[in-house]
């Protein structure tokens, strides 16, 4: 089993800022070109033991994050059918959760369609994430237990007011380049061209000068491992002031195993990835320590249940049509009625759960 030393991650660390110049990073750090290849190829193909991927910055492209946890595991996935949906995770004590990134004025019919399928009473927890954070990851905190309680006494320092995002210009041609960037940002130019059906030319132009110079995306890196012994934690956080929100998100956003950040107001929603218990244990103890000094109202954590993969889709890019995000046709199905939305289920030759 290939492990990761420090060369590895400070080859991480920079392709998080750059993962199209290789020849750069070779550079930048001082080491031979065909050594860095190597080691990036292990990494991502070889060993499959880490992913780089691009991470929408959602509100950028008119669309906010919606979550819902369900008190139930749902065998089908109907609830995905739905072209704006982003994951859907089976959760430990028989709970499912589905996120969806889809636009404000979709928001409504969404939570229309996810209680004609389950109920009101299903729906044991609903959230609107306005705002995502993706930080710069700091490898040297993997598995190092005291790293929450020396992020937070440094967070006074590490204040920023971000401003709301408001949606960029783009169009579908970069939408379709976040899409491929999500599934791998590793991929070449020629790659997405041929993919599309156009030139190389016209990618490189719209990636740099419409993709990356908007920063219509964030580059993120996950590390894989065992997820039996390391399984996916979920945790929702209520903060008693947005401005300790915004504290907290910039500190743990540098933790490597920490990822898809998202916010609204004073409540925030993350990911631990392949943790240790050790380390979720450090940090459930920082969110004790910051409830009872009333920085934190309340939290509450969930758990992956491991024997279930997560389904996980791509940016909506197909929705996208002449410079709107459009309702697929399931959603227009719900705005018609209960009736007509069936008939467009039985189309798909799914069936509603009971």
């Amino acid at each position: 089993m290939y492990s990761l030393d420090s060369l590895d991650y400070t080859i991480l660390d920079r392709l998080q800022l750059n993962p199209f110049n290789l020849a750069r990073i070779s550079r930048d750090i001082k080491i031979p070109y065909h050594i860095v290849r190597r080691r990036v190829n292990r990494l991502l193909r070889e060993y499959r033991i880490v992913k780089l991927y691009a991470e929408p910055i959602y509100p950028k492209l008119g669309l906010s994050v919606v979550v819902f946890i369900l008190n139930k595991q749902i065998e089908t996935d109907i609830d995905v059918t739905i072209g704006y949906g982003k994951s859907k995770t089976v959760l430990l004590g028989g709970k499912t959760m589905l996120i969806h990134t889809i636009p404000k004025k979709f928001i409504r019919d969404l939570k229309k369609f996810i209680r004609i399928l389950y109920g009101d009473d299903a729906i044991i927890f609903y959230k609107v994430y306005d705002g995502i954070v993706v930080g710069k990851k700091d490898f040297k905190l993997i598995d190092d237990e005291e790293c929450f309680d020396r992020l937070y006494d440094d967070m006074p320092e590490m204040l920023t007011y971000e401003e709301r995002l408001s949606p960029e210009r783009f169009c579908e041609t970069d939408l379709f380049i976040i899409k491929e960037l999500q599934k791998d940002a590793t991929i070449s130019i020629t790659d997405i061209a041929r993919a599309l059906g156009v030139s190389k030319q016209l990618i490189d132009y719209h990636l740099k000068r419409h993709v990356l110079a908007r920063k219509l995306v964030e580059f993120n890196i996950i590390i894989f491992r065992d997820m039996r012994r390391y399984p996916m934690w979920l945790f929702l956080v209520d903060f008693n002031n947005t401005i300790e929100s915004i504290l907290f998100v910039n500190a743990i956003s540098k933790v490597p195993l920490i990822s898809s950040i998202v916010f609204s107001d004073s409540s925030i929603m993350f990911f631990c990835s392949h943790m240790s218990i050790n380390l979720v244990l450090k940090l459930m103890q920082l969110l004790d320590s910051l409830l009872k000094r009333g920085i934190v109202i309340s939290y509450k954590y969930y758990v992956q249940d491991p024997s279930f993969i997560p389904i996980r889709y791509t940016i909506p890019y197909a929705l996208y049509q002449r410079g709107a995000w459009r309702r697929d046709s399931i959603l227009s199905a719900v705005r018609k009625g209960r009736v007509e939305l069936i008939q467009q289920l039985a189309s798909t030759r799914d069936r509603i759960p009971r």
